[in-house]
């Protein structure tokens, strides 16, 4: 019996075809990152996936596995690690969100009012700041690792009164 063979054509696929195979294709990769532990993180900006890369040398610490586990700053309240975040924060964002996170060109960080609402949960707020958002908030993902970014989360909790 001769198997079926399909005979080569020179015809490209459409443009449909191509856009639904890439968009299957991040699809089974979100999926198998999320099945390794890796939450799905969403941009600020218009919700997309927000891909998580790590920085050459860097390696998943303990303490950004927990967050990947709970969604949870694991750091918060851990006196080294706040010292460490206000460091960070003293050098990325205080010339914008000012020294008490009231915000200048940056809106406040203490307030009750945000400019994204998912600033009120950890993992919105590493959202955030990996990925960047709207005017002058540049996304951070590619400077800081994430666990410095869990840090800075950690020191912005601790200035809310």
């Amino acid at each position: 019996m001769k198997a079926f063979h399909r005979p080569h054509t020179s015809r490209p696929r459409p443009v449909w075809f191509r856009a639904l195979a890439t968009a299957a294709v991040l699809a089974a990769l979100m999926m198998m990152a999320h099945a390794a532990g890796v939450p799905q993180f969403t941009s600020a900006l218009d919700d997309s996936p927000l891909e998580i890369k790590l920085l050459p040398d860097e390696k998943i610490t303990d303490g950004v596995q927990k967050f990947y586990d709970t969604g949870e700053d694991p750091y918060k309240g851990d006196a080294t690690a706040l010292a460490e975040g206000k460091e960070l924060y003293d050098t990325y964002c205080q010339a914008c969100h000012l020294p008490d996170g009231s915000g200048r060109i940056g809106p406040s960080l203490i307030g009750d009012t945000h400019h994204y609402p998912r600033f009120t949960t950890d993992k919105g707020i590493f959202e955030i700041v990996y990925g960047g958002g709207a005017g002058a908030m540049q996304p951070f993902g590619k400077r800081l690792t994430q666990d410095q970014i869990l840090h800075i989360i950690a020191y912005v909790r601790s200035l809310k009164k």
